[in-house]
């Protein structure tokens, strides 16, 4: 008899404990789905994916020069250099940020501050935003909708692909000369659109060049990315394509693929 009201107590113990368990799991996930209501933007670039996955409502706080937005938020600081002070009066739940802005972004202070920070990994490629975009989907709680969104934009950057079918050198500038590396975004949105970047050795992503170097380039063309004037000698010697760097924009898949038409609709008219 003793040994049975053991076993019953014991018994009724785990499945009270089983019971607060659920609960705290049910509590957890219930806070999951509805944290991270007040964000802090330090990108651009997350800002507009934030943007473009129908969550603006939730960013309290964002750098200059971000896109446009549809109310007012408050400013905090520049990219390089927020204002933490501004930032830790927000009280924000989360602060997003791209690891290539880290280093002069003051980062420590919110840390020591016990904010939640976290980093999203350099883009320079539509996989590697994808990827970004697909984080902070899920940091948001709306992964499905993400992959909706991106199977879309999927579709739309395959229908715009060509195939490598002349090789060009990219100019950011014309003075000083300052060309794009295969290490920028932007080298991949011209190799999606069929041009060769014959500027590879580069370690960095906007080298500073020479006029000689531009002259002894055998290339199709050369493609500048403003309305700068070239030097005589280049005019005469190479076939210039003017495109505005205006027209051309990182942020979210969907500019991306926006971009990349841009450059097809120059390049082929079409």
């Amino acid at each position: 008899m003793h040994t049975r009201n053991n076993t019953v107590i014991a018994i009724t113990c785990f499945v009270i404990i089983l019971a607060i368990a659920h609960s705290m799991h049910s509590q957890a996930a219930n806070k999951s789905l509805q944290q991270y209501t007040r964000i802090v933007s330090l990108s651009p670039s997350i800002t507009a994916m934030i943007q473009d996955l129908g969550c603006e409502h939730l960013l309290v706080g964002v750098t200059q020069y971000h896109p446009p937005l549809s109310r007012a938020i408050p400013i905090v600081g520049t990219i390089t250099n927020p204002n933490s002070e501004a930032i830790i009066a927000l009280q924000p739940d989360i602060i997003l940020h791209s690891k290539e802005d880290s280093p002069t972004q003051k980062i420590d202070m919110l840390h020591h501050a016990g904010l939640r920070l976290y980093a999203l990994p350099s883009a320079d490629s539509f996989e590697t935003i994808c990827s970004n975009y697909r984080t902070i989907a899920g940091i948001l709680n709306i992964k499905d909708y993400a992959i909706h969104k991106l199977s879309e934009y999927k579709k739309k950057r395959h229908a715009l692909i060509h195939k490598i079918n002349r090789s060009a050198l990219i100019l950011l500038s014309a003075n000083p000369f300052i060309a794009v590396s295969r290490h920028s975004y932007i080298s991949n949105i011209f190799a999606d659109a069929g041009i060769d970047n014959t500027l590879y050795y580069s370690k960095t992503r906007y080298p500073i060049v020479q006029l000689e170097y531009l002259l002894a380039q055998k290339v199709g063309m050369i493609i500048v990315l403003n309305n700068d004037t070239l030097p005589d000698t280049i005019e005469k010697t190479k076939n210039i394509v003017h495109m505005p760097y205006d027209e051309l924009y990182l942020y979210t898949p969907r500019h991306y693929c926006d971009s990349l038409q841009h450059v097809v609709t120059v390049l082929y008219g079409k």
